[in-house]
């Protein structure tokens, strides 16, 4: 922990400075500040963190949303923002040697910060201390990055995070924004510690939400806690019970038969948050000798699995937002179906009209992965090679969700994947020939030194697409010999 607290110092000092700088060039140029900020969870959160605290200090501000930060976009930025104040949150890192050559070059007469938790352009190795050093030193103070402290941005802390040590920095007051950088945390999947816990910064910034009673962290069973009981263990995605699992039927006689009853008193169907401590501690002991007896699991396995940490937001008790989980998966919805301003409204606290839309939101973004996930299965669109599998969305998969589609399909239970070779997905942009790749490995093989991001890199090199990027300009057919060079990368 001291190593945190070090560390911690090294980070908000810099923060401090990049406040300074802020204010330094904002009252020279009088202009008011444009905010641009990735689409996922973690990027409006961050967006919603700084609008929050420019919002109390009375500072004009206009927030955008991005899918990313591509060069279209930053000769856009330098030709339509002339001298405003530029801040980019949850991204920036890895475009900062465009942003400096391209927003000048271009027309743009500003002052820029930028707030981000990946790492930086060039930067393809967090091991690689001296190269990060000389980002470090060649773009202070305008540039925050957990890495340049020997912070993980990966599992520490997150764009929101970063935004949130920079709002704190402007008043104090925006403690309370603690429990958003929380949410958008785990939107980036940071609490990987035990029992879904947090590790490095981020514990820091959960003892601030803790502290002010903004969130209480709870034991609880691992299942989804605003579906129906019985369907949140049958599709549980961490806790597997064969006999149960995909079989919401089977799993409602299970719960029958431990005397929990599925209705309330008022014909409501019940969902883990409806079920009372002794309830829970029915289910637990039973999902425990049920992995024990019929599937010869270890208790200590499925534990590990079965109780978590449950992070509540405690002004929410009776809202869907009550769980930070929920919320999280809330606000990548709005992103993913191009409704982010309306993620961005709801962390600024909106409850009302864009609480109401995006639910709907949700709705629709459940349904694509599912008819996704289907046209996958019916159409066998997985294409297996020796080393790798890929797939293309063609008309079906757009391209704000192909990565989401890559995930569930390696980490979930599909059998029409192989978990040992790492699975590429393409998607074309709608009304422009450029496409989308998303890599995802399972963690088993990225244990043994799997590393899409140099893959991908090399073998778009390979194959003669040296303007590298996660979007690009290319026929299906040069995408196929970048897939032709993976395969014999992974060779």
């Amino acid at each position: 922990m001291n190593e945190t607290i070090s560390k911690f110092k090294e980070l908000t000092q810099d923060i401090e400075n990049a406040k300074n700088y802020f204010f330094k060039h904002l009252r020279k140029s009088n202009s008011s500040i444009r905010i641009y900020t990735h689409l996922d969870s973690d990027g409006l959160a961050a967006g919603a963190i700084l609008g929050k605290a420019l919002f109390r200090e009375n500072i004009p501000f206009q927030i955008t949303i991005l899918r990313q930060l591509e060069k279209e976009e930053i000769l856009k930025i330098a030709k339509s923002e002339f001298n405003n104040f530029l801040i980019f949150s949850d991204f920036g890192s890895g475009q900062y040697l465009e942003l400096q050559k391209d927003l000048l070059l271009h027309g743009y007469k500003g002052h820029y910060l930028i707030l981000d938790h990946h790492l930086p352009q060039k930067i393809s190795n967090k091991s690689e201390f001296h190269e990060i050093d000389d980002v470090h030193i060649e773009t202070s103070p305008w540039h925050i990055n957990p890495y340049f402290y020997r912070i993980d941005g990966s599992t520490e802390i997150s764009g929101a995070g970063l935004c949130y040590y920079f709002a704190k920095s402007i008043n104090e007051n925006n403690i309370d924004l603690s429990s958003v950088a929380i949410v958008g945390a785990i939107g980036d999947i940071q609490n990987q510690g035990p029992n879904k816990s947090f590790i490095g910064i981020n514990t820091l910034i959960l003892e601030d939400a803790k502290n002010t009673g903004l969130i209480e962290t709870i034991d609880d069973l691992n299942f989804s806690p605003i579906k129906p009981l019985n369907e949140a263990i049958a599709y549980s995605s961490d806790i597997k019970l064969p006999g149960l699992t995909k079989d919401a039927n089977k799993t409602l006689k299970f719960l029958k038969t431990l005397g929990i009853l599925m209705e309330d008193s008022e014909g409501s169907v019940r969902t883990l948050s409806d079920i009372d401590k002794d309830e829970k501690q029915k289910i637990s002991s039973a999902i425990i000798e049920y992995a024990t007896l019929k599937l010869n699991i270890e208790p200590n396995q499925i534990i590990q699995k079965l109780i978590v940490n449950r992070y509540l937001l405690v002004g929410e008790n009776d809202s869907e937002l009550h769980d930070a989980e929920e919320f999280s998966n809330l606000l990548n919805a709005c992103g993913r179906t191009d409704n982010g301003s309306l993620g961005v409204a709801i962390a600024m606290g909106d409850r009302n009209n864009a609480f109401m839309q995006a639910k709907e939101s949700l709705m629709e973004y459940k349904k694509s992965l599912l008819t996704a996930l289907s046209w996958i299965n019916k159409e066998e669109k997985i294409q297996h090679k020796d080393y790798i599998q890929y797939f293309f969305g063609e008309d079906a998969i757009p391209e704000n969700i192909i990565g989401t589609i890559s995930s569930m399909l390696i980490f979930g239970e599909s059998n029409v994947v192989d978990k040992n070779k790492p699975i590429f997905g393409c998607a074309l942009r709608e009304d422009e020939r450029v496409y989308k790749i998303s890599g995802r490995a399972h963690e088993k093989i990225v244990s043994k030194g799997v590393n899409l991001s140099d893959a991908i890199r090399e073998a778009l090199l390979m194959s003669d697409l040296v303007d590298f990027s996660s979007f690009f300009n290319e026929s299906f057919s040069s995408i196929n010999i970048s897939f032709l060079f993976l395969s014999v990368l992974f060779g």
